[in-house]
């Protein structure tokens, strides 16, 4: 298989050779079922000396190959404008973006459009287009978008799915793209900026799958009826589900999700999802998920209890009619707790019972989901 896949590159690589100069050279998407991890946290963790283990105890020497073959086909990756930390830059995306490619895996780019995190509590307008109305800031980012995803092309890592922004339930660079505020709904300047950056990205990479990011799935299908009356053309609606915020009752967000998924033609995709294989810690961060009431119910904060709760995930995606479900994505798989707390873009871990690792770093049962058809 790895034959063929380098054999195509080859010849992908001798046809572009005869493309008029300066046209863009794209690949196609190659893989129907995504399971993937955000593995943006694993560089620092890393360079910290973390070293992980395998099933059978043995150290992990390259992780990006490990989890390739474990059934990893996908690698999500976050990119930050101008972090005054330079965190999460684009040279930092293009590195990740090549160990993707190396082992076999698509990239999904994720881009913030903030200097840091953006989430429906925070969308931040990046520093330096802060004093930019919407028309500029439209330009601004259709630039931006372009010539990031233009340099991934160039590098010959075109992601083959990008995310205009994270988590964008109330819009994103607010003020100016701010759906809800005390006058009541403004989606004309979110939907000009989501235009804005689907163009700059279709310029670059035309090959490329376009997500709209979601966090949540009840309230999903308002959400892209919006945008989608106002036409957004997208591909894909990525979702986050995580019980403690978006509802514990998963045969009711099953339900929800089936019901969402009959109402648009998009693909579906689950981009952020976790849950814990314990409720204890193994540093000084106050965890995010810590009591009894923040899980599903018969799914316990145990190995076992990730591990069922990953294969229902696996399930209720696959379970969509058509196939329109296309796939999973953990968030950070990999984020455990370190000797170094103050890490820079860590500082600790609120995430350590959630990784895939246990506090040995040893891989947990729930990655065999990812072993599934």
């Amino acid at each position: 298989m790895k034959k063929l896949y380098f054999l195509f590159l080859i010849c992908l690589v001798a046809f572009s050779c005869e493309k008029d100069e300066g046209e863009e050279n794209t690949m196609p998407k190659t893989i129907d079922f995504y399971k993937g991890m955000d593995l943006s946290f694993l560089p620092e963790i890393e360079s910290l000396g973390v070293t992980f283990k395998d099933e059978n105890n043995q150290i992990i020497v390259d992780n990006y190959a490990y989890l390739a073959s474990r059934g990893v086909n996908l690698v999500r990756i976050r990119l930050w404008i101008n972090n005054p930390q330079d965190l999460y830059n684009l040279n930092f995306v293009k590195a990740q973006a090549l160990r993707a490619q190396a082992n076999g895996m698509d990239f999904l780019l994720d881009f913030h459009y903030s200097n840091t995190w953006a989430d429906p509590g925070s969308q931040d307008v990046p520093s330096v287009w802060a004093s930019q109305d919407v028309t500029d800031l439209s330009e601004s980012l259709k630039n931006y978008s372009q010539n990031a995803v233009r340099e991934l092309v160039l590098q010959g890592t075109p992601p083959a799915m990008v995310q205009i922004g994270n988590e964008t339930n109330n819009g994103f660079l607010w003020p100016v793209g701010q759906v809800y505020d005390t006058t009541g709904e403004n989606w004309d300047d979110y939907v000009q900026l989501t235009n804005a950056a689907i163009e700059g990205v279709q310029l670059a990479s035309p090959d490329s799958q376009i997500m709209i990011h979601f966090a949540g799935i009840e309230n999903a299908a308002y959400f892209y009826e919006q945008l989608i009356s106002r036409g957004v053309n997208f591909d894909i609606a990525g979702l986050s589900y995580y019980p403690w915020w978006h509802n514990p009752d998963i045969d009711f967000i099953e339900n929800e999700l089936q019901s969402f998924a009959a109402g648009i033609s998009q693909k579906v995709m689950i981009v952020e999802t976790a849950y814990p294989f314990t409720l204890n810690w193994d540093d000084n961060s106050n965890n995010v998920v810590g009591l009894d009431n923040q899980l599903v119910s018969n799914y316990p904060a145990t190995a076992a209890g990730q591990r069922t709760f990953m294969l229902r995930i696996h399930n209720m995606i696959k379970n969509l009619p058509n196939e329109q479900g296309i796939g999973y994505c953990y968030w950070a798989p990999d984020w455990v707790a370190t000797d170094n707390s103050g890490s820079s873009s860590t500082n600790g871990s609120s995430w350590e019972n959630m990784a895939l690792f246990n506090f040995n770093h040893q891989v947990n049962p729930a990655l065999e989901v990812y072993e599934l058809d």
